[in-house]
């Protein structure tokens, strides 16, 4: 049976905590009316406690959606950047790192590239010299597929999450035209003859994008 919204005016904190169709309304409704029946000082706190605990699921759900989405993709980044101009270049690398893009990632008053803070202490930071201090920033050299070089910094930022920032990212991103939901991949590796810490970036359209089902339904309609 469908449940409906309109009955939540006779239902109990707990019984509106428990269903399935619990929304932020749902929740600031159930506790104007329990301050009517109660005084309980702690009753606003529960309240944002509650609050937060949905925002949390609805984040995880997000980033859960995300997961599925590069999973159906089914690439299998090598090992080392896929450049042909870094071939003989490359030193010793870190592990490929992907991630989907967001919309943060792509904002011109931010620039900024996040990187997933478990991913970088595990397969990034052992790569750095006693003498780099990634709090203060890394200055490095990021290359496209191509071998473009972008000038980027590598960087805690503030205490809270790596980037990779400054103008170069910008225009990494404004040069191939790269898009919300699009999938990269990183690599942080030394470069064989300088030693100096470089990255490279190489994309692809998330499996979901619009421009990826119209070319697979041309691919399609060719055969026939």
């Amino acid at each position: 049976m469908k449940k409906d919204h309109k009955d939540n005016k006779s239902k109990s904190i707990e019984e509106i905590l428990n269903e399935g169709f619990l929304k932020e309304n749902d929740i600031n409704a159930a506790f104007i009316l329990a301050s009517f029946r109660s005084s309980a000082p702690d009753l606003e706190q529960k309240r944002r406690e509650v609050l937060r605990q949905l925002k949390g699921k609805d984040k995880q759900e997000t980033a859960r959606k995300r997961g599925q989405m590069i999973m159906l993709d089914k690439y299998q980044p090598p090992n080392i950047p896929p450049v042909a101009t870094l071939a003989h270049l490359i030193g010793e690398c870190s592990r490929p790192y992907s991630k989907q893009l967001t919309e943060t990632d792509l904002k011109d008053n931010q620039i900024r590239l996040s990187l997933n803070k478990n991913h970088v202490g595990k397969s990034f930071i052992p790569l750095l010299k006693e003498h780099e201090d990634v709090n203060k920033g890394i200055q490095v050299i990021t290359y496209d597929p191509e071998g473009k070089e972008y000038p980027m910094k590598f960087v805690f930022w503030t205490s809270k999450m790596y980037v990779l920032t400054t103008s170069g990212w910008k225009r990494f991103y404004k040069d191939h035209a790269l898009k919300e939901s699009d999938i990269v991949t990183v690599w942080m590796f030394r470069h064989r003859h300088t030693h100096n810490l470089c990255f490279a970036i190489t994309w692809r359209r998330s499996p979901t994008a619009p421009s990826v089902v119209r070319i697979q339904e041309k691919a399609t309609s060719s055969q026939y």
